[in-house]
């Protein structure tokens, strides 16, 4: 039997990296091809890259056309109109030269609909189910279903779209608020034309099923992660329990909801908060923080596990729904106990007494867990075992990859859709 031919779909790519996302398809690329799957890689053309580079036995073709970066509002309404019909137009050239047989999207941003060809989207963020592209209405809770009356009220009520923070004068722009609605229209109606969707978290899952997706077109499995400990050490130098949080600094994650509860803690021995990372709010959150939360700053992927090595306790405070964080995968992964809050798809990586703690985005109960773990060392102990058990169960790279396979096996061109360009 010949190898399967896939085209996996990313706007971005390794070297180019953005977030999570990225990691995770080159870990994918590389995972497939040592299954002995045949990878193309379709991406975004980069300065200084080669517009097609073979590497690991992944071919990588660096053709679309989507602008600089999605460091900021216009670029990112820049790469919504020049996207589409660039990706439409690579994989029918690309597809007339290699003739694959399945195409695979890996995010929600380069999904469109094919005549022909079996299609199969990851769905890891929420493009496809809101406007401001992160399920966060009005900043307070998470959204029931959008709607042209309702956007209006959530985005003059929001401070961020995405992960971006809005400017004052794209909150209050009809013209902008009609784009970005438009291009969640848009996103939406191409759902209706993939033949099966991958769902990371058991939130996405229910997200495709609330918008009228057969149960039997969605496969929960998660992003393949590889997590390679390079050995290299981070010297932290403290005495004392050692607390972590990694990811970005805005109000989303709800990094002053940890520090607030961190600051007030009672616990009989020395305890240090890390924050790894860096993000518009860093000013505003070092001014609230006490002697004992200590800030790193944006840090080499390369010394993280000496980071997660060195951690009692990993949490996740975010307020917005996080599809599946890598961070709490990659602390289960070192054995950690975890803390994070009850939205989006920390419930697939936490099980509440078992391995951590999942809360409410508030500061009471985030201190009385965080004292609960710090003030008991066999809790700790007991619970970092399960994660790491939890880990093996659910995110173990070889079972996801023959998930993965099976999936791409089976099924047939246009079994599910009748597709229109």
């Amino acid at each position: 039997m010949m190898a399967l031919k896939i085209l996996l779909v990313s706007e971005y790519f390794p070297p180019k990296i953005f977030g999570g996302g990225e990691i995770s398809a080159e870990h994918l690329a590389n995972a497939l091809v040592g299954a002995g799957i045949s990878v193309s890689v379709l991406t975004s053309r980069a300065s200084g890259l080669e517009e097609f580079e073979q590497r690991n036995g992944i071919r990588i073709y660096r053709r679309l056309n989507t602008g600089k970066t999605p460091a900021s509002i216009y670029s990112n309404i820049r790469r919504k109109l020049l996207l589409p019909n660039s990706i439409r137009k690579e994989i029918k050239r690309l597809d007339r030269e290699q003739k694959f047989d399945i195409i695979h999207f890996l995010n929600t941003s380069s999904i469109i609909g094919l005549n022909g060809k079996r299609t199969i989207t990851t769905i890891n963020g929420y493009g496809n189910f809101c406007p401001k592209g992160n399920l966060f209405y009005r900043e307070r809770w998470v959204c029931s279903g959008c709607g042209v009356l309702r956007f209006p009220l959530c985005i003059l009520n929001s401070g961020y779209a995405g992960k971006l923070k809005l400017r004052f004068w794209l909150r209050f722009n009809p013209g902008f608020w009609i784009l970005a609605y438009w291009n969640f229209w848009r996103r939406n109606r191409i759902l209706r034309q993939i033949d099966e969707f991958i769902a990371i978290s058991g939130f996405i899952e229910n997200l495709l099923l609330r918008e009228g997706i057969p149960g039997s077109r969605i496969h929960r499995i998660p992003n393949v992660i590889s997590i390679m400990d390079s050995g290299k050490e981070y010297p932290l130098e403290l005495k004392g329990h050692v607390m972590t949080y990694v990811g970005s600094l805005e109000k989303i994650k709800g990094v002053d909801l940890l520090i607030d509860a961190f600051n007030h803690i009672r616990i009989k021995e020395q305890a240090t908060l890390l924050i790894v990372g860096d993000g518009s709010e860093r000013k505003k959150l070092e001014e609230i923080a006490n002697e004992r939360v200590r800030f790193l700053g944006k840090m080499k992927y390369e010394y993280m596990p000496s980071i997660y090595k060195q951690s009692d306790v990993i949490v996740l405070p975010a307020r917005w729904p996080e599809p599946l964080p890598r961070v709490l995968i990659e602390a289960m992964y070192f054995g950690k106990p975890v803390i994070a809050t009850k939205v989006g798809g920390n419930p697939d990586c936490i099980e509440d007494g078992r391995n951590g703690f999942l809360v409410k985005a508030e500061v009471k109960e985030l201190r009385k867990r965080i004292e609960k773990l710090l003030s008991s060392e066999g809790l700790r102990e007991r619970m970092g075992r399960e994660s790491r058990r939890i880990f093996q169960e659910r995110f173990d790279r070889d079972k996801i990859v023959d998930k993965l396979i099976k999936l791409y096996e089976s099924g047939q061109v246009n079994k599910y859709t009748q597709k229109d360009n």
